[in-house]
């Protein structure tokens, strides 16, 4: 099944697993991508060229990893805008509506680091997983993914 990651994953991969001592580690993420297993959105695209490192030379660098939005997965962004108007403000939480549509359309898992906000949580506070459970998606966290691909270091 292939897999959605969350912008969080890249720039942990970046920041807390270096290449140069996690190798095996980036050659298993990069055969995922190789093989379709796992993808971004544009919208994360974009929220790496932001970060100013490698990352998004890197992730740009693997034909089919980034996936641009279907007009499906356009209209699930529109809904989650009006459900929930204050999530993304300006360049904050800009992917996440277009992650979740992502996964929804595809039936596929959202890897990613964000943990659930309680019940009544406000909009501008919402998480990927709190708008995820809105629209059927699961979500796991990265080692979770890890594991799930039968990875071991």
């Amino acid at each position: 099944m292939r897999s959605t990651l969350d912008t969080n994953i890249l720039i942990n991969l970046g920041r807390i697993y270096p290449r140069d001592i996690f190798g095996s580690l980036w050659d298993s993420i990069e055969s995922a991508i190789t093989n379709g297993e796992v993808c971004i959105c544009a919208a994360v695209l974009r929220e790496l060229n932001r970060g100013g490192d490698v990352l998004h030379s890197w992730a740009k660098s693997f034909p089919g990893f980034t996936c641009q939005p279907t007009a499906d997965e356009l209209m699930t962004v529109a809904e989650i805008g009006l459900a929930h108007p204050d999530w993304v403000q300006g360049q904050l939480n800009e992917a996440d509506p277009f992650v979740v549509a992502h996964a929804k359309w595809n039936h596929a898992p959202i890897v990613t680091e964000e943990n659930r906000k309680g019940p009544g949580t406000i909009d501008e506070n919402l998480k990927i997983p709190n708008v995820a459970d809105e629209h059927g998606v699961k979500c796991q966290k990265f080692f979770e993914f890890v594991r799930s691909q039968g990875w071991s270091f």
